[in-house]
């Protein structure tokens, strides 16, 4: 907290003046006076005294707090090369943004078990919506996303996982009879969906477009439970997943169904600015994110 100004202060308490002491910060003896007497306030006590010639001379406070600054200095001084030699160890933090759900689909060690294989790097992972994801590795916040594809056209992705789009539907409705539904059966219908910061509400949106359907009439809200009971209690259709609709907690309720909707797809992959180089540990956390999601298409097609 007092860093720089026990800087000051040991240079004022070791040199025969204050403008002795600011020329070796170097800075103007006005300010490093002040930087004195700023100090002095947040303790509340006289560091120095002046003697009747005008002669400043430290005060037993000062004495005392020489011993704290010159321990602080110290430990300073050791952080910093520790921090210097495991920079130079190679060790490297992956700043990660990832879409919602992601992390949980890629399974319960997931980043932490990157440390395993690299124990020389670690992940500091942050979930955000699909649209800010992109914003903040713009912005250079972050070195990576997980993505919600289609990534922006600024972006080198390497696709990871991808599956069919499906919609909850009551079993009494007519759509349950079918195999799948087409964006056409949705048109005038009730849409529970996650709202349109997400890509699975853009798709949709596009979709109806292209079809001439003018806006789907989307019912926003992006918790899946939310969704199912919207579905449930005849409020409409709802957006769903593959690996969220086998849930226990809803395909054990006969009287919902979910179908697939023609044409559109939900995946992720990881993403980075087209414009930087990846280091190693980068690809490295690449391949453990492909790994994690292979395991995940392997148990849930075994289900």
């Amino acid at each position: 907290m007092y860093s720089d100004k026990c800087d000051y202060f040991i240079l004022a308490y070791d040199s025969p003046s204050f403008s002795a002491a600011a020329a070796r910060v170097p800075m103007s003896p006005q300010g490093f006076t002040k930087a004195i007497h700023n100090l002095e306030r947040e303790l509340g006590v006289p560091l120095f005294a002046s003697d009747s010639d005008g002669t400043r001379r430290p005060t037993p406070y000062a004495t005392e707090f020489y011993e704290y600054a010159k321990h602080v200095q110290t430990e300073r001084n050791l952080l910093e090369s520790a921090f210097e030699r495991i920079s130079s160890s190679g060790y490297a933090e992956i700043r990660v943004a990832s879409a919602l759900g992601i992390p949980g689909l890629l399974g319960p060690e997931f980043p932490h078990g990157f440390a395993v294989d690299c124990p020389d790097a670690s992940v500091a992972l942050n979930e955000l919506p699909d649209s800010l994801c992109e914003a903040v590795v713009r912005d250079g916040l972050y070195d990576l996303a997980l993505t919600i594809s289609p990534a922006g056209e600024d972006f080198t992705t390497q696709e990871i996982y991808s599956s069919p789009v499906l919609y909850w539907v009551r079993r009494d409705d007519p759509l349950a009879e079918q195999d799948s539904i087409s964006i056409r059966d949705l048109a005038g219908r009730r849409i529970a969906t996650p709202g349109r910061e997400f890509k699975c509400f853009q798709q949709l949106r596009l979709r109806f477009e292209e079809e001439g359907l003018g806006q789907p009439n989307v019912v926003e809200h992006s918790e899946i439970f939310w969704i199912y009971e919207f579905v449930l209690h005849g409020g409409g259709v709802g957006f769903t997943l593959p690996h969220l609709a086998k849930l226990e907690v809803f395909s054990a309720n006969s009287d919902i169904v979910a179908l697939p909707v023609e044409g559109l797809t939900w995946g992720f992959g990881v993403s980075h600015l087209s414009s930087r180089s990846l280091c190693q540990r980068e690809k490295d956390f690449i391949a453990y994110v492909a790994n994690c999601a292979a395991g995940f298409s392997k148990k849930h097609r075994s289900r």
